[in-house]
């Protein structure tokens, strides 16, 4: 081995065929182990291939063995790019430690306490640089994301603008500011700045693929697309804009388009959870279920399933991700990311029950009495949520973890696994009293209505309101009672009195925290209408007749996600757009409901 082998390798892999040149280096490397050099120089090309693992594996190698700077930025870079933001963290305190003059690098730790969510400490970091530097344009933007996320839009815009008037052409603040417009569903303002965005720096993949991914929430799937291929020019072998072309197609519904690209986009990186997460998706809507499942644990490692999951991390050891699974372990099940999840995996409890004896399973503690009256045999079973996994104690007697999106590909991977049991059983006594309830309207249909949906990425998305409902609302031959749980009193009012329509509210009801007398309220109307919500689970689940009214693609979950308007998961649920809720007639759909 030369360096001037090495430079012509290194030179042809810059400017010529990068894998013939990484196999000769891989080469000679295997042969000159205990060169760091050469080993720094691998990881540099594996990290621009994006083979993460490898360059990780040499990085900390190098970090071990010399605590090597420049393997620290460079694996730190690797974690954020994978979102994982702890590891980046302890890499950042360890870079601190030996230089903590670096430059840029208290921006960098700033930015990622903001994406784990601690914004107070982010804050504290950005004002006292502030202090130092007023004008410093990355810690106002780092500042302004944390008021943002922070639900201070006021507060955020006023530090954007200081931050304009610095530097008015600032593309990461531009961003930002359109990304806040963009929350506020004020499209055209959005659109402004990321174009302005956009204008100042075309050759930038970021700013081009951030521009196409508001095209892609704003339902604009073909722009979408345009400016996706436009970013993928820049940056040829990015699995992250590779993956978005994957969801766009996947939301134009053109499903082999989406899987050739999601493919190619895994190719590139194996271990990312957003592919994987889209891949399940495409596959599952294929009822390809083994597939899919297959690729379901994906979802384990993404930030929002780890925000809403906390003791996963300490979980992770215990954490169950085989295909075959031995009946005679004490496994504990886990909810997923609501109650709306737990009653859809619920359909596959009692099949988890029957082959895995020595389960228990945890549950919001709304449902605890739901399930113990749903699974009679298996009531034991059913523990309240964290009262095993925080206690280390009692999660010592278990052999493994399991969440329950997982149980699919263990009990659903064809098509006829799916039962459609309405599976939920609602309390006698209560049912019967709202039985009697509901005697003293006059005899017409009775229909629940939900409008929206609370706590969720895609809430806006998700959610409608009530003059969405103008046409079904009209219907004389109708009852119509409000199953919207949250605050949603003033609307009703605004909306009845200005209609003359009636909204009956159970006041007795609380439709957030009873869901036992919500789910025999819902045992005795006989349709209910609804976004996808918790309730519209419960509601399926309870074999209860629902409409189902989709979000925008990109917002609609693998169980809403079918070829057809039924769902395997509820016999009793249809789906529909909601262009068809201006057509649809209440009564005549409540007689021909088909189970």
């Amino acid at each position: 081995m030369n360096s001037e082998e090495i430079n012509s390798i290194l030179k042809q892999f810059y400017e010529g065929d990068k894998n013939i040149a990484y196999t000769k280096l891989k080469k000679i490397f295997n042969e000159n182990k205990n060169n760091t050099k050469l080993r720094f120089n691998l990881a540099v090309i594996q990290q621009s291939l994006n083979l993460n693992n490898e360059a990780r594996s040499n990085y900390k190698f190098l970090i071990n063995s010399e605590q090597d700077i420049k393997s620290m930025f460079n694996l730190y870079l690797i974690e954020v790019k994978e979102e994982r933001y702890l590891d980046a963290l302890n890499l950042i305190n360890k870079i601190i430690d030996k230089n903590n003059d670096h430059e840029n690098i208290f921006e960098d730790k700033a930015f990622i306490l903001y994406k784990l969510k601690r914004y107070s400490e982010s804050i504290a970091i950005c004002k006292e640089k502030l202090e130092i530097k007023k004008d410093n344009i990355n810690f106002l933007n780092i500042l302004g994301l944390n008021y943002f996320a922070n639900k201070d839009n006021k507060r955020s815009k006023e530090i954007f603008n200081k931050a304009l008037l610095i530097d008015k052409n600032n593309i990461s603040v531009l961003n930002s500011i359109g990304r806040i417009y963009h929350e506020e569903r004020n499209s055209k303002k959005a659109e402004e700045y990321l174009l302005k965005a956009y204008n100042l720096k075309q050759d930038s993949y970021e700013i081009v693929n951030n521009l196409a991914g508001f095209y892609r929430e704003e339902s604009d799937y073909l722009k979408a697309v345009d400016y996706y291929n436009k970013a993928l020019k820049i940056n040829p072998d990015n699995p992250s804009i590779i993956n978005n072309l994957a969801k766009t197609y996947f939301d134009i519904g053109d499903l082999d388009l989406a899987e050739n690209y999601s493919l190619k986009a895994l190719k590139l990186n194996e271990n990312d959870g957003n592919i994987k997460k889209i891949l399940s998706f495409i596959y599952l809507k294929k009822q390809n279920y083994k597939l899919g499942w297959s690729y379901f644990d994906g979802r384990l490692n993404l930030t929002d399933f780890v925000e809403k999951n906390t003791t996963i991390n300490k979980l992770r050891k215990k954490l169950y991700t085989k295909n075959n699974i031995d009946v005679n372990s004490k496994i504990l099940i886990l909810r997923e990311q609501g109650v709306g999840d737990e009653i859809l995996y619920g359909t596959i409890y009692k099949d988890t029950l029957k082959n895995l004896p020595n389960a228990k399973i945890e549950c919001d503690k709304r449902l605890i009495d739901l399930f113990k009256n749903s699974f009679t045999k298996y009531k034991n079973s059913f523990v309240e949520l964290g009262s095993i996994s925080n206690n280390d104690n009692k999660l010592k007697s278990f052999d493994n973890v399991l969440y329950a999106g997982s149980l699919g590909k263990f009990f659903r991977r064809k098509k006829e696994d799916f039962k459609c049991d309405n599976y939920l059983i609602a309390n006698e006594n209560k049912i019967e009293k709202y039985r009697l309830y509901l005697k003293q309207f006059n005899k017409k249909i009775n229909i629940g209505i939900s409008w929206r949906s609370f706590k969720n990425r895609y809430s806006n998305e998700k959610s409608l309101s009530l003059y969405d409902f103008d046409k079904v609302l009209n219907s004389k031959d109708c009852n119509f009672f409000n199953l919207q749980y949250g605050d949603v009193d003033s609307e009703i009012l605004e909306f009845t009195k200005k209609n003359n329509i009636e909204i009956i509210t159970n006041k007795e009801i609380d439709l957030f925290n009873d869901l036992d007398s919500l789910a025999a309220f819902l045992k005795n109307i006989d349709l209910f209408i609804t976004v996808s919500n918790s309730t519209a689970h419960l509601s399926g689940a309870l074999g209860t007749n629902t409409i189902l009214i989709k979000p925008s693609n990109h917002a609609l979950f693998h169980y809403w996600n079918q070829p057809t308007n039924k769902t395997p998961w509820y016999k009793s649920v249809k789906i529909i757009d909601k262009d068809e809720l201006k057509n649809i007639n209440i009564a005549k759909e409540y007689v021909n409901f088909d189970n």
